[in-house]
């Protein structure tokens, strides 16, 4: 544990919890500098203005900060900590068969931070072990989005001292995410693609305006008097179901600056909705809802590529990440894909073993089930293609009766 140990880390150091509601004015600080430092697509999320704009809306005892010392109690770690209940997969025939909620400490940002001499995995993974010791009943510790070979990633599964804590399990395996690299302007964007996809993307523009009546137009949602046109374009458009938040958790985030979603209009109607978060040089999507009315002017890809437009001239973002799962269309020249996974780091219970070997099995029937049924319907598509190739023509048929 070399890092570890110039950092002071190696001797099990005492590790403090601070409500949020009562953080001490010298943890804030020394948090605030760390946060700083990150630049990525879940950094946001472990920053003072975020837990600001939680505090606003969610029990003060849910939230908590988490501090790693030295032995000359200088603050080397902090991870910021939310209290929740959740189901260990919420999707797929395993979330409903296993309906035990877990009591969870997510950790935003889904990596402790770190002083910079001390970021290391070994420092991380005594720090993540620490955390056994969070206050409160609880089942796990969360990491929404940790990327794979990350120093995070390497301290949770290479550690001695995390597994003496925790077994580590990823509900949904590892899957693919993908983000759009941003070049300096919008002609070096558009010049990713070849001239056919260039005059598609602006025929379906020019269709959208004369279907509604004025070119398409991408309008940022930056503060509370934008929140009743969020909504009313949302509801113009259907589908938001759960990936709206709620008006108070929106006006939590304008008050922090961190309120930037958009609409996408023509002629005064709504196109489409992007949902996300601005997170340091990474603007991250979180949902894109747009029209299925305009289903023939393709506006989930017009509307994309309006929106990175966007994004280039406004000059804040390097990187639009599109987080867990595949986009309609993958766009492999202007798009490139990390992988990450939501890692579930439960403690070493009979309950919490018995939920991770039925979660096992479960996704394995169902993936079998898959399989079999994607064999069946091969077969009938192999089936009914021999039996073409083998009747006889109509007319021959109708000779022959006759």
């Amino acid at each position: 544990m070399p890092d570890a140990v110039a950092c002071g880390l190696s001797a099990g150091p005492p590790i403090r919890f601070e409500p949020f509601a009562a953080l001490s004015p010298t943890t804030r600080t020394t948090w605030q500098t760390m946060a700083a430092t990150l630049d990525g697509h879940e950094s946001v999320y472990a920053s003072p203005a975020f837990f600001d704009a939680l505090a606003d809306t969610e029990t003060p005892d849910h939230l908590v900060i988490a501090a790693i010392p030295d032995c000359q109690n200088r603050v080397q770690g902090i991870a910021a900590l939310r209290k929740k209940a959740l189901l260990l997969d919420p999707h797929g025939l395993a979330g409903r068969l296993l309906t035990r909620r877990l009591a969870v400490w997510g950790v935003l940002g889904s990596t402790p931070l770190m002083h910079e001499s001390c970021g290391g995995a070994a420092s991380i993974a005594g720090f993540i072990a620490a955390l056994a010791k969070a206050p409160g009943r609880f089942d796990a510790l969360e990491l929404q989005s940790l990327e794979v070979g990350s120093p995070t990633w390497q301290a949770v599964f290479d550690s001695d001292a995390v597994r003496a804590q925790f077994m580590a399990y990823l509900p949904n395996g590892i899957r693919n995410c993908h983000q759009t690299p941003l070049p300096d302007t919008v002609e070096a964007y558009l010049a990713q693609y070849p001239r056919k996809k260039r005059y598609n993307l602006s025929r379906q523009l020019r269709q959208i305006g004369e279907n509604l009546g004025g070119p398409p137009t991408v309008v940022p949602l930056t503060d509370i008097a934008t929140l009743d046109t969020l909504f009313d374009a949302v509801a113009q458009i259907g589908g938001g179901g759960g990936a709206v938040l709620s008006r108070a958790e929106y006006a939590s985030l304008a008050r922090q600056g961190l309120l930037l979603n958009f609409v996408v209009q023509a002629g005064g109607a709504p196109i489409a909705v992007v949902l996300g978060i601005p997170s340091g040089s990474v603007y991250r999507i979180n949902r894109v809802l747009y029209a299925h009315s305009l289903a023939p002017y393709s506006p989930g890809t017009s509307t994309l590529h309006l929106f990175n437009e966007w994004i280039i001239a406004d000059g804040r973002f390097k990187v639009v990440d599109f987080g867990f799962g595949e986009p309609g269309r993958t766009y492999s020249s202007s798009n490139r894909m990390v992988q990450r996974a939501r890692v579930m780091l439960l403690r070493r219970t009979l309950p919490n073993r018995i939920a991770i070997t039925l979660h096992r099995a479960v996704v394995a029937l169902e993936k079998y089930g898959r399989t079999l049924l994607a064999h069946a319907e091969s077969l009938r598509g192999r089936t009914r293609a021999f039996t073409r190739r083998k009747s006889p023509p109509a007319t021959a048929a109708a000779d022959e009766a006759n």
